[in-house]
């Protein structure tokens, strides 16, 4: 009798071990990044958003200095869903802050004007090179 717990514990222990060493991050989101220009100028920190076309958790990233940006999805888990998203980019100021430069046109902040497919199994390289003639 003592034998057959004695041998069901290292089992147990496994069991564990492989439920806990199990990936943090879910199989339906990818890493994105990209760049972020207005007329070929890099734009800082504009808000990046990414939104599920299907229902789904959104993902927002900030541009840098150069313009780009990298999505966040949860407060441990870098990426956006995979699939097709509504994109949304904004660079207004909040009251009180400095106007930007160059300002990304209003209608890049609406839905549905900008889109991306975040593709599953890799990093996902998607630029927004904006016009503010159109």
């Amino acid at each position: 009798m003592f034998r057959k717990h004695y041998l069901c514990a290292p089992v147990i222990g496994i069991c564990i071990g492989v439920l806990g060493c199990s990936a943090s991050s879910p199989s339906n989101v990818s890493e994105v990044q990209g760049t972020v220009t207005v007329d070929g100028q890099p734009i800082p920190d504009a808000l990046v958003t990414f939104k599920p076309r299907h229902s789904g958790k959104n993902s927002f990233g900030r541009t840098d200095t150069s313009g780009h940006y990298s999505l966040v999805y949860s407060t441990d888990l870098t990426g956006a869903e995979i699939g097709e998203h509504d994109v949304t980019i904004s660079n207004k100021p909040f009251p009180g802050h400095a106007i930007p430069k160059v300002l990304i046109p209003t209608k890049f902040g609406k839905p549905g004007t900008l889109t991306a497919n975040v593709a599953g199994g890799t990093s996902n390289e998607i630029d927004f090179a904006m016009n503010s003639k159109r």
